[in-house]
């Protein structure tokens, strides 16, 4: 009986040791810091990221926004693999679509603190919003939510003083007067932040 509660113990503290391996991340201090360690991984999308042009025409809202803060991180279908980081926006300037600006509005980005570790799963090219700092963001509706899930459809913004000025948010701005062909069309799918105002 001694031999196997020593055992049990022995696997407690390993268990233990194991668990504590790893540091507890404060996510909002180490987003876009040179403590952030980040694992890139491929994926495929449904239409090509590295053209704007498909990004304006399938996202539902085209919009420049101030990110407020970091909210939660959530694992979708509860795998520790598939992080998505939830951030509140402050909208700025609708450039598609029509989102409230006198409300935070709430935003969900594929990748994240990946589960169990000090890690941050992110696609190739994709970046994570930081708080405090604005973005030019393309989002579709997955859930009933603003969500931004591949590379280019979060952009900073160089200056947030000058929007008029930003060279991304002027090709923004042209490409969603122009549809790409051949790519499904976000305008059909309203978030609940929607205003209701007519662009």
């Amino acid at each position: 009986m001694y031999r196997k509660g020593r055992g049990f113990a022995v696997i407690l503290l390993c268990a233990l040791a194991l668990c504590g391996c790893y540091k507890k991340v404060n996510i909002r201090e180490v987003i876009g810091t040179d403590r952030m360690k980040v694992e890139p991984y491929r994926a495929t999308y449904v239409i090509d990221h590295n053209d704007c042009g498909q990004i304006t025409t399938y996202a539902s809202y085209v919009f420049v926004a101030t990110v407020t803060d970091y909210e939660r991180t959530f694992y979708r279908n509860n795998y520790p693999d598939q992080p998505v980081t939830v951030y509140r926006l402050r909208v700025k300037e609708n450039i598609k679509g029509s989102l409230r600006k006198d409300t935070d509005v709430i935003l969900e980005k594929a990748g994240g603190l990946r589960l169990g570790t000090d890690r941050f799963l992110i696609s190739e090219g994709d970046i994570l919003p930081e708080p405090g700092k604005t973005y030019l963001f393309s989002a579709v509706i997955l859930d009933g939510e603003l969500y931004c899930p591949m590379p280019n459809m979060v952009i900073p913004v160089e200056n947030p003083e000058d929007i008029d000025g930003d060279t991304d948010v002027i090709t923004f701005r042209e490409l969603c007067k122009d549809p790409a062909p051949e790519v499904p069309n976000g305008n059909q799918y309203k978030s609940k932040y929607d205003s209701g105002e007519e662009q």
